[in-house]
């Protein structure tokens, strides 16, 4: 079991990150140097070496080894103590599902999720999540640029 996050300093956030691919590392990364605390959340043990050296020896994240989809592998990374909850991982019903228990049953105040899917993002907004598509920021950056 991770030690207790310390509330105690008023100044110290906590986000919870699901997925240590590249983007989640570059998440953590960022927030990091924000003055975050981060717990960062995988099933493979072997995808926290995307990090930069030093940063989990020197204790800047916190890594856990579990399910995020799963409260007991949420629970593990201190959710309950999280200010921000950012679901990457690979698949988009993971990151729903893991967002959705996030927001639903911890009430983590900002929950944010990745949704590669169109049709699937539109339909988690309706739910009433906060989802970020690179597939639509992609679309519609080109289509700005080439209609001018």
């Amino acid at each position: 079991m991770l030690p207790p996050v310390d509330r105690a300093d008023a100044a110290s956030r906590l986000a919870v990150i699901m997925g240590c691919g590249r983007l989640g590392v570059s998440i953590a990364t960022a927030l990091s140097e924000e003055g975050y605390g981060l717990r960062i959340l995988d099933t493979d043990i072997a995808a926290f070496d995307l990090f930069p050296p030093g940063m989990i020896e020197e204790g800047h994240v916190v890594t856990v080894v579990a399910d995020g989809t799963l409260e007991s592998g949420l629970r593990e990374a201190s959710i309950q103590d999280a200010d921000i909850f950012v679901a990457v991982a690979g698949r988009d019903v993971q990151n729903a599902l893991a967002a959705q228990i996030a927001q639903h049953i911890f009430r983590v105040p900002t929950v944010i999720c990745r949704i590669n899917d169109p049709a699937r993002k539109e339909m988690y907004d309706q739910l009433g999540l906060m989802t970020i598509s690179a597939t639509k920021l992609a679309t519609d950056m080109i289509v700005r640029t080439s209609v001018g």
